[in-house]
């Protein structure tokens, strides 16, 4: 019925280093402004640009996010680059994070690159990360990092 083979022998996975998104595809991805994506533990994940126009109560990652002016998530936010002109209540996590004139902001932002255009409605901590590193440690849940500036 079923036999090995004694030439076959099972891989073992070598540590591999996580990162804080997947290789990117440079793809791009849409979610409408006519959708509502809803779920216990849902985790929306992108390889290359992924564009919130809709409503989403969960967390989304991918290489590049945008955040559109009507699109609103509810959870975590993380990218290589996170753009939000639109809502995020819940973290945001990325190298680089652009929060522009018309979004809405009421998270901690842990970032290495942080840019915030006037006009911008941000209530939150902004906690700079040394190093990739700290960053997943975030999505990980394992970071205990201070707060280096708040604004409101």
């Amino acid at each position: 019925m079923f036999t090995r083979s004694a030439s076959v022998e099972p891989k073992t996975q070598s540590p591999a280093r996580r990162s804080l998104t997947p290789p990117s595809s440079g793809e791009k991805s849409v979610i409408g402004n006519d959708l509502k994506i809803i779920g216990q533990g849902l985790k929306i994940i992108g390889r290359g640009t992924l564009q919130v126009d809709g409503d989403i109560e969960g967390d989304v990652q991918a290489a590049e996010v945008l955040v559109g002016e009507k699109g609103r998530v509810t959870g975590m936010v993380a990218g290589q680059q996170v753009v939000v002109r639109g809502t995020v209540l819940g973290v945001v996590c990325a190298q680089s994070v652009a929060l522009q004139s018309s979004c809405h902001v009421e998270s901690d932002v842990h970032h290495m690159s942080l840019a915030i255009e006037q006009g911008a409605h941000f209530h939150g901590h902004s906690r700079r990360a040394k190093s990739e590193a700290d960053l997943v440690a975030v999505l990980e849940g394992r970071s205990t990092a201070p707060a280096t500036t708040m604004a409101e």
